[in-house]
């Protein structure tokens, strides 16, 4: 394991750019298209709005993660991809570069940090983490406060206020064993902080943020990394590239079969029928996928658009088993797929379990057969 103290942004780390590496690349318009934890999942600049403007900004910030790119040496990059792709950004020049440079490179060390504390035999022998202030001229009240802090490394306060916590924060944690609690005079760790939430208005969602953590910062991008679902929201759930990137990955096994993805959200025409709430995840797990992939359109790409097509615009049948079809028209071609709901006491689960070719024939039979549960 490497130096647990070692601070940012000054030197390659594996982990931080593997981190960066999984990324799927995406487009965006504002920086409230992608939120908070979806972060981990996807590279995007607020407001970079073609391919070719994020490749290039990917392209940079990967140097800066090998190489050891300095922010001087990313404004001159910044400089001429803005001229190559004639992007008229909001902000200055300075602060733009700054904010791209310095928020990637620290989740990026954020997260590798993360897997590195949470391997298995680091866990066993330093089992806290230490909250260390970055030492600002001018520090968040709250950032201060949390300053020498050690709580378990399963402390709910580290789910949303492991730094980052916010624009420009430099707070991170170290690594503590019970000997090193002993040399600090302590008997255990420290009773957890009590965190009073905000509500927050963001991309025209509620969301409730902890009062010292800046918007959209209320995550852990480690552990968000490397949990077994992708983040999914309103913002990222039918983001195709997010989608492609999950599927080419639990066909090559690197996603384990209960993991999934969120590929639509359910409208209301549908949510009723099912009994769910509108805007609730309709998900993808990686064991269907690797189900279809002898199946010649079970592409990557196809993934990324049909389940959303399939929600948005498919006719929903309950057969007289109880099992519920989904099906509609795909570029020309008829498909159905079955549908799951999970009752869950924290929310239900709608699973995507197939999505295949079918034909007229079928699809009229399911209808003698079964009850038709909404309309086109």
């Amino acid at each position: 394991m490497a130096d647990a103290n070692t601070s940012a942004l000054d030197l390659p780390f594996d982990a931080a750019i593997r981190f960066f590496r999984d990324k799927a690349s995406l487009t965006t318009r504002s920086w409230t298209d992608v939120y908070a934890a979806a972060h981990s999942r996807a590279f995007v600049v607020a407001g970079a709005a073609t391919d070719a403007l994020v490749a290039d900004f990917r392209q940079e910030i990967a140097k800066a993660l090998e190489k050891g790119t300095t922010l001087a040496e990313f404004r001159g990059a910044f400089d001429d991809i803005v001229k190559r792709n004639g992007w008229d950004h909001t902000g200055s020049r300075n602060w733009r570069s700054r904010i791209i440079f310095d928020t990637n490179l620290r989740t990026a060390y954020a997260a590798g940090r993360y897997a590195q504390l949470t391997e298995p035999d680091t866990l066993e022998a330093f089992p806290y983490w230490q909250y260390n202030h970055s030492g600002a001229l001018h520090p968040r009240k709250e950032h201060l406060s949390w300053d020498g802090k050690v709580l378990r490394a399963d402390d709910p306060f580290w789910a949303t206020n492991y730094p980052p916590n916010g624009w420009h924060c430099g707070c991170f944690p170290t690594a503590v064993s019970d000997r090193d609690l002993k040399r600090q005079g302590k008997r255990g760790p420290d009773p957890s902080p009590d965190l009073l939430f905000r509500a927050e208005e963001v991309g025209g969602k509620r969301v409730m943020v902890p009062f010292g953590v800046d918007p959209g910062f209320e995550y852990n991008p480690g552990q968000a990394w490397l949990s077994r679902t992708l983040p999914g929201s309103e913002t990222v759930a039918a983001a195709p590239g997010m989608i492609e990137r999950f599927a080419k990955m639990a066909v090559g096994g690197q996603w384990p079969g209960n993991s999934w993805v969120p590929a639509a959200l359910t409208p209301r025409r549908l949510a009723g029928p099912l009994g769910v709430d509108v805007a609730s995840e309709v998900r993808l797990s990686a064991d269907t996928i690797r189900s279809h992939v002898k199946h010649r359109h079970a592409t990557p790409e196809f993934y990324g658009t049909a389940p959303e097509h399939l929600v948005e615009k498919g006719e929903l049948i309950e057969r007289d088993d109880g099992r519920l079809l989904l099906h509609a028209t795909i570029d020309g071609e008829p498909y159905a797929a079955a549908l799951k709901v999970v009752r869950r006491q924290n929310g239900d689960e709608v699973y995507l379990l197939s999505l295949r070719r079918t034909n007229a024939r079928q699809i009229a039979r399911l209808r003698d057969e079964g009850k038709v549960l909404t309309g086109k």
